[in-house]
């Protein structure tokens, strides 16, 4: 009973945009660990980098669109570890201050930068180079056969639709903080944070010509908790993004 008012607690006083970052944090949270419990010994393994595969755009007239998917949500601090729903809760009021800052303070300016940079290091390759969009959300393309070295959704439709011979799909998914935590208890300070994924496909069979997992995490260089500008957590978090862009780079 001690423990369903706590979390009453918690769940009103987040109130306006926060108790919408802590709802879609306890989605994302439970997602994550109904994937892992479906799936279960049956995972496969991760795909492996693959840095750009040029023999096969070898070809003068490939078209290459590109596609880019920004993070659903502002800048906050992501927390792994707090493995229910009253630990998320008190791992989320840990960090409130810091959620404030970054939601207020840190811009997608940057994430614009990487699609920039992919963008840019395609055409110095390539004179058939444009940005795209997708008529379907890629979450709601149909699977494909599950082995590596191939794409998990069938994209091979984007082909046709787009006029194009490649897609590059740049995905970033979250930003600003990372925290992990063992239950109630933090395992370290937050670190500047950004994660998400770069691979390009190739239309006609389905397979990666580039594939790239974004999981950038930086510790501060100094104390974190200083408010109200963390400035070190700040910094880390643009150490990061510097870091990101030059895994890209050498992804080329």
């Amino acid at each position: 009973m001690k423990n369903v008012l706590i979390i009453k607690y918690f769940l009103v006083n987040f109130q306006g945009k926060k108790m919408k970052i802590f709802r879609n944090k306890i989605k994302y949270v439970v997602g994550v660990f109904s994937i892992l419990f479906l799936s279960g010994c049956a995972m496969s393994p991760p795909q492996p980098e693959v840095s750009l595969n040029t023999d096969v755009l070898s070809r003068d007239d490939i078209k290459v669109g590109i596609y880019y998917e920004a993070p659903e949500d502002n800048a906050t601090t992501h927390i792994w570890g707090a493995n229910c729903l009253l630990c998320y809760a008190f791992a989320s009021a840990l960090t409130s201050g810091l959620d404030s800052h970054l939601e207020s303070t840190i811009s997608t300016d940057e994430l614009d930068a990487i699609k920039d940079l992919v963008h840019s290091q395609y055409s110095s390759r390539f004179a058939n180079v444009k940005q795209v969009q997708l008529s379907t959300p890629l979450d709601d393309f149909k699977d494909f056969e599950d082995q590596l070295g191939f794409a998990d959704k069938d994209l091979r439709d984007v082909k046709s639709e787009l006029d194009i011979d490649v897609l590059v799909v740049v995905q970033l998914r979250s930003y600003g903080a990372y925290r992990s935590f063992s239950d109630y208890v933090p395992n370290g300070d937050p670190k500047g944070h950004l994660a998400g994924l770069l691979y390009s496909v190739d239309l006609n069979t389905n397979a990666y010509l580039q594939y790239l997992s974004i999981n950038e995490r930086v510790q501060p260089g100094g104390p974190w908790d200083e408010p109200p500008s963390y400035p070190n957590v700040t910094t880390a978090y643009y150490q990061a993004v510097e870091n990101v862009k030059a895994k890209i780079a050498k992804s080329f």
